[in-house]
């Protein structure tokens, strides 16, 4: 897979004009026949409305649910502990790498049972190699590891650095994470409570929201997503998965099902689903945190959405098919997963909801007529909804001692247009990945100066 910096990538108004056009061509040909066929008008209208109201009230309800504290494991003692080998690929990620090094140092574990391999890309160009060879050589644990080769991405890196471990539990972080102190010890101790457990997911944390508007938003919408979607899994015994920077593995969970896929542009959901398929457990656990850095710029966002949009839109491709025939899953998960599958698709879908909203607004032609709520009610609902969600795990996260940046609670509140500006993105994504099947590019994330 080819790697570019957001650097590399070209932005054109030509390009903009062209998807613009495109998406204009899609809802011509699905909203078209609206104004031939009443019937379908109201069905379209009603179909497109109800997935958006079920997308707002799944994540509404997931996070009254994570109000429950997930039943999880006694910290070990230091004598049980395993030895942990935290991997860490490093590509132009001079601003942020020094924090993550010194946050591994942080670490409530004993020295003797950790160690860190920092796999820095020869191909940087901001100091990446020279920062990891001196961080390398500060302390005892830490192994600076070269790869020169062609070709990359996390996934790839990820795999090279892999054969350099000797842990019985691999800890893979991206470079703009910082452990909190005790993050490894609550993550082992999963491993050792049930021999069944392969994975653990903890908590992406965003510690940059002041960096910009964009950061700020991405920021809340990440605390929704980590805190009042994906932990909400482990409660109700969902399809968990693990996404974002950090996630916890038994050693022998590469030599049973391989290597991380060096061909998806999210690697970390297809493995989750390579997981669910063994037949193993994957745990959500949130207090298991690291402190990650958002983008900060629009290029940086765009770049970095759209990988995640189309990565899901190939893990749906690959899965999807393959879920509700999975004998490992249980009935609720094979439910769960299909609709997390669709995670990827309905997002691009809800492009329609725009041109179908004004003719609701202009028109009697599409009002739905199999929903007992009113339209202006499914349309207002959307909007209310983000400001509400982040408003109940801020509430869960003050009980816990969790602080949030007072700009956080602001940006709640303009988060619905920040979302449906972000719906560009998967419509964008959509594109490329079904209609011009574009070749998978790994655009890296650009970092602040720290």
């Amino acid at each position: 897979m080819d790697v570019k910096t957001v650097d590399e990538t070209s932005f054109s108004y030509r390009k903009v004009l062209f998807y613009f056009l495109v998406t204009v061509g899609i809802c011509a040909v699905v909203v078209a026949p609206v104004f031939v066929s009443q019937p379908y008008g109201r069905l379209l209208n009603t179909v497109m409305l109800l997935a958006l109201f079920g997308l707002v009230t799944r994540t509404v309800v997931s996070s009254v649910l994570t109000f429950a504290r997930v039943d999880r494991p006694e910290l070990p003692d230091d004598a049980d502990l395993p030895d942990v080998s935290v991997v860490i690929p490093a590509y132009n990620e001079a601003p942020v790498l020094r924090d993550t090094i010194e946050a591994c140092r942080n670490l409530e574990y004993p020295k003797e049972k950790l160690e860190v391999i920092l796999c820095y890309e020869a191909a940087s160009v901001d100091g990446t190699c020279e920062l990891a060879e001196r961080l390398a050589a500060e302390d005892d644990i830490t192994r600076a590891i070269e790869r020169d080769e062609p070709g990359g991405g996390k996934a790839k890196a990820t795999n090279y650095a892999l054969q350099y471990v000797t842990g019985d539990v691999i800890a893979s972080i991206d470079a703009d994470h910082e452990f909190e102190p005790r993050a490894v010890r609550r993550a082992v101790a999963w491993f050792l409570d049930d021999e069944d457990t392969w994975c653990v997911k903890g908590r992406c944390y965003g510690r940059n929201p002041t960096d910009s508007v964009i950061a700020l938003h991405a920021t809340v919408e990440r605390h929704i997503a980590e805190k009042g979607e994906i932990a909400a899994r482990e409660l109700y015994d969902g399809y968990t998965f693990f996404g974002g920077g950090q996630a916890f593995f038994r050693a022998e969970l590469f030599e049973e099902i391989g290597l991380f896929d060096e061909q998806i542009m999210v690697e970390d959901i297809d493995m989750s689903s390579k997981i669910h398929e063994a037949g193993k457990d994957l745990h959500v656990d949130p207090t298991v945190i690291t402190y990650e850095e958002n983008p900060a710029t629009l290029d940086a966002w765009w770049s970095q959405r759209k990988r995640w949009a189309r990565g899901w839109m190939q893990v749906t491709n690959r899965y999807l098919s393959r879920v509700p025939s999975t004998s490992t899953l249980s009935p609720r998960q094979r439910l769960d997963g299909i609709y997390t599958m669709m995670y990827a698709v309905v997002p691009a879908l809800l492009v329609l909801a725009f041109p179908m909203g004004i003719l609701s607004a202009l028109t009697s032609i599409s009002a739905p007529t199999y929903v007992p709520l009113s339209d202006s009610t499914l349309w207002t609902l959307p909007f209310l909804a983000p400001g509400a969600v982040f408003g109940l795990i801020a509430l869960q996260d003050y009980r816990d001692g969790l602080s949030h940046n007072p700009a956080e609670y602001l940006a709640a509140l303009t988060l619905g247009p920040y979302l449906i500006f972000q719906t560009a993105v998967y419509v964008t994504a959509f594109i490329q990945e079904y209609l011009l099947r574009k070749p998978s590019v790994y655009v890296t994330t650009s970092r602040s100066d720290g």
